[in-house]
Order: structure tokens, then sequence, then C-alpha cells
């Protein structure tokens, strides 16, 4: 009796946990599931399984690896895998593997850690727009489109919406910027900073050493889908890679555009 009422308490913990049941302990639920993820750790020694469950479409399993947001499906069997594919369910019109990655996403933007980035903060915020929700922006200070950008998040900024941005340093495609990353964070006035670095000016020495959340904004950004720098994430967990400009991005977040981006450049 005491071996069964163990038992039963080991999975009502399991139950009430944060992560999924057949995750946690597969053998106690679902033989097929237990031997799907066995073919998935010996196709990936090493990797973390995340995500575990079974997928909308019966005889499938999903699930992510180690910290990358990319869905992977296996067949009960684990012979067959599917690799960033695309599950739709025509019947309804829904792209499945997309609500599930924007679901993931929307819970890490929950929990970004606004410490690690440089706060651009509104005199007023837009209506919709909240302060712990900023649009976020993974910016490399020597990427010649995140200075192009730069220009255009003052923009979004003066019409009422925050944004946070964290630094991305590429150091395979522009030598130094690491360096120049951590000066950047490590100076008396990082926004200033920021602001010099991505006009194309030298940034000085911060002269004093400090911990540089460089590694994590590194992690964050695959974590949210990668893509070349700059990189922008709404707070609904839409994203888009590149330049774009402020009545575009004031667009995506259903804003109207202002006088000035409706009338165009003026001559001053």
């Amino acid at each position: 009796m005491k071996t069964i009422r163990m038992a039963i308490m080991l999975i009502g913990t399991i139950l009430l946990g944060g992560g999924s049941l057949a995750s946690a302990h597969p053998d106690l639920i679902d033989l097929q599931a237990s031997s799907a993820r066995v073919a998935v750790m010996k196709s990936f020694p090493g990797a973390v399984i995340r995500d575990w469950q079974p997928a909308p479409m019966p005889g499938l399993y999903m699930f992510t690896l180690n910290n990358d947001e990319r869905i992977f499906f296996v067949d009960e069997s684990g012979q067959f895998l599917l690799a960033q594919a695309a599950l739709f369910d025509m019947k309804e019109q829904k792209n499945l593997t997309q609500e599930f990655i924007m679901g993931k996403r929307r819970e890490l933007l929950a929990a970004v850690p606004l410490q690690d980035a440089i706060l651009y903060r509104p005199s007023e915020l837009a209506p919709g727009m909240r302060e712990s929700a900023p649009v976020l922006v993974f910016d490399d200070p020597d990427c010649p489109f995140c200075r192009e950008l730069h220009a255009e998040v003052k923009q979004l900024v003066e019409a009422g919406v925050p944004v946070a941005v964290f630094l991305h340093p590429v150091e395979r495609l522009h030598k130094g910027a690491i360096q120049k990353s951590i000066n950047i964070w490590c100076s008396d006035n990082r926004q200033d900073m920021l602001d010099t670095a991505l006009a194309g000016k030298p940034v000085p020495d911060a002269g004093k050493p400090c911990d540089a959340p460089l590694e994590h904004n590194l992690q964050l950004a695959r974590q949210l889908g990668g893509g070349p720098t700059p990189y922008i994430v709404f707070p609904d967990g839409r994203t888009v890679a590149g330049k774009k400009s402020a009545a575009e991005l004031m667009a995506m977040l259903g804003m109207p555009p202002t006088v000035a981006q409706q009338l165009g450049s003026v001559s001053r």
C-alpha cells in the first residue's frame, strides 16, 4: 500500500508541475512517447528536449531542442522526423506550428529581463502601449542597418512607444563589436553612448569594468527566433528583421501614422 501511495503522490506531483507529464516522466504515461523520445535522444545526443507533447495531428509528438524555438515532429515509432515543419489545420485554416511558436514567444516576453536592455521611454505612452511590454530591438553597434533603424526608433519613441534595445554584437561580421558593446554598457550614460555608436561616431573606453549581459542577449535573441540585426520583436510575439520605417512599425502596432509621416519629408 505504501508503494501505491508513493506512486500516486509522484503522479500528482508531476501533474501539478510546470512541465508536461510526458516530458517529466514518459514511462508512467505513454510507452509510445517514451520510445519516440529515446529515438530523438539518440539522434540528438546531449540535446535537451523541451515542450514535449502530443501534436494536434494524431500519431505525432512535437518538441523543441535546447533553447531553439524551431519545432520538430516525430512519429510514435521514433523512425520519422519532421524538422521545422509547419502543421496546418485546413478546416480552421490555421498554422498550428506558428500558433505554438507565438505562444512560446509570448511566455518568454512576459518574463523578458528588461534590466539587460537600454530603455527608451516616451514622455507619454500611446494608447494601448505599456512600459512593461516595450518593442524589443536587438542591435549590433557596428551594423549599418541598425544605424539606419535607430533614427526610426527615435520617431517610434516620440510617438509614444517604449523601446528596449538589447546589445547584440556579431563579432564575426564586425570585429570589435563585442568590446564596443561592453564600452556602451559600462558607460555612465548607456543611452547617450548607444546614440553615439549608432551615429557612427567613436565610442570611448568606459574606463571601468562591469558585467555586460551580452551572452544573455544573444541567447534571448535565439529563443525569440534569431535573425540578422537589427531584429525587432513586438509585444505580441511577431518579429521582423532589418530596417523598417517608423511609419511601418507603427502600422504593425496598429497605430496611425503621424501628420509628419503622412506628409513625408518636410524641408527645414
